[in-house]
């Protein structure tokens, strides 16, 4: 999100105060509103926004998304909530007002900082299961993440039954990675359908029957341009300018094949 200059001078107070009391390894944060003042309590607050640990519903014998509603992920946690960094309930140190925490004093009339700190869930895996179908997803993981369409991010759903890309998989748009590799999906047009997913970097569909046709790497490049990376391999920039000129051909070579079915079938009849 961006920080303004005002929002960065609060963002390096909060980091120089309470960095020291947060938990290591530092999770990545980022400002996540801007910085008000309460003149009543005298107290200077911003809000930072922080990756929360992937909802792990792995090996779990899934057949329907619909049972995530009942299952509890082996790791992760199902309802992150805001917790206060400062005098945050008994997880976090106190922090004295006339200090740092790092040991130097501070004006005691200057206005008090109080950063709250708020954990998102952005991944899911739901590798190793029986799921032969994505559908009702986004509504199963409304009860295991707040407003999954908008928050997830990465998403494991490799070695299931999956046939091929459900319209429900399109719906989350913030996705940057899916794993989709271990399946059944048997046509190379499903892959098309992903060009919806404008936020898409990182795809995997190796282990699927179309890792067979010849042409399979080429056509998947060439059909998401935004991929940096498929089946866990970086696409060079070489690579993705000669699959894009190959796709805009197939694309001209398949019009022309279906206008001749289409005049056949008519001269047929």
């Amino acid at each position: 999100l961006p920080i303004s200059q005002e929002g960065n001078f609060w963002l390096r107070e909060a980091l120089s105060r309470f960095g020291p009391f947060w938990p290591r390894p530092r999770l990545a944060i980022m400002m996540l509103s801007k910085p008000g003042h309460d003149p009543a309590s005298n107290r200077n607050e911003v809000t930072l926004v922080a990756n929360a640990p992937p909802l792990d519903y792995s090996f779990k014998e899934l057949r329907t998304c619909a049972e995530i509603e009942t299952e509890d992920p082996r790791s992760g946690t199902k309802r992150p909530t805001e917790s206060a960094v400062a005098g945050e309930e008994t997880q976090r140190p106190s922090v004295d007002p006339g200090s740092t925490g790092t040991g130097a004093k501070v004006n005691p009339l200057e206005p008090k900082m109080r950063v709250v700190l708020k954990k998102v869930t952005t991944g899911v895996k739901l590798n190793n299961n029986m799921l032969e179908s994505a559908m009702g997803l986004p509504q199963a993981l409304e009860s295991a993440m707040p407003n999954p369409l908008l928050n997830l991010q990465w998403l494991d759903i490799s070695f299931n039954q999956l046939l091929t890309v459900e319209p429900d998989l399109l719906r989350f748009l913030n996705l940057k990675a899916l794993y989709m590799h271990g399946n059944c999906i048997s046509k190379l047009s499903a892959v098309d359908r992903l060009r919806k997913l404008p936020k898409l970097l990182s795809l995997t569909l190796n282990g699927n029957p179309i890792e067979s046709n010849k042409i399979y790497r080429t056509y998947v490049i060439g059909a998401l341009p935004s991929l940096k990376s498929l089946d866990h391999s970086t696409i060079t920039d070489e690579e993705s300018k000669n699959a894009a000129v190959w796709y805009q051909g197939h694309l001209v070579r398949a019009a022309k094949r279906r206008e001749e079915m289409e005049m056949n079938a008519m001269a047929g009849e």
